[in-house]
């Protein structure tokens, strides 16, 4: 659920480098969008959104035991649709990051990428290697949380620090 507290400073965040990004020339901000198109970062967005909101999905329906169905309806009906249609504002901070960042050649040679072969097969595979990435990161922060939280908690104690019930 705290990741998806994060999602509005992340878009606070994003936005004053938008506006950064507008006072530059539009013909920067277009090469943007295009490169933001040709590496499906719209998608890998969306794909993004429904990890987390499954992420959180489960901690609601963990604390509501027998309501997971209506759980389920809630972030379905509610959530998901209001966060996806949001997407845009967060895309349109990113586009102007980059912008901000790249020159204009530099943007053209990402566009060059991503319009080659091996730029198409990336932009193909990324939403296996996401999803496959973020499994490998939840299995292995699972694995150094289960070593390493013991250890943690005993230290913790010893200073007399009190511990959340669930981090």
């Amino acid at each position: 659920m705290r990741i998806l507290l994060l999602a509005p400073l992340l878009i606070s965040l994003l936005l004053p480098a938008h506006a950064v990004a507008k006072g530059d020339d539009g013909a920067r901000i277009e090469k943007a969008r295009t490169l933001m198109e040709l590496a499906g970062a719209a998608g890998l967005a969306d794909q993004t959104l429904v990890s987390v909101t499954r992420q959180a999905e489960e901690l609601l329906a963990h604390e509501n035991p027998g309501r997971e169905a209506e759980v389920t309806a809630l972030v379905r009906d509610h959530f998901l649709p209001r966060a996806r249609a949001a997407l845009p504002e967060l895309s349109r901070g990113i586009t102007g990051l980059y912008a901000a960042h790249f020159t204009a050649a530099e943007l053209d040679q990402m566009i060059g990428f991503y319009k080659s072969p091996v730029g198409r097969k990336l932009v193909a595979m990324s939403p296996t290697i996401i999803q496959q990435s973020m499994a490998l990161g939840q299995a292995w922060a699972e694995g150094v949380s289960d070593k390493a939280w013991d250890s943690f908690a005993r230290a913790a104690r010893e200073r007399g620090l009190s511990l959340p019930k669930r981090l």
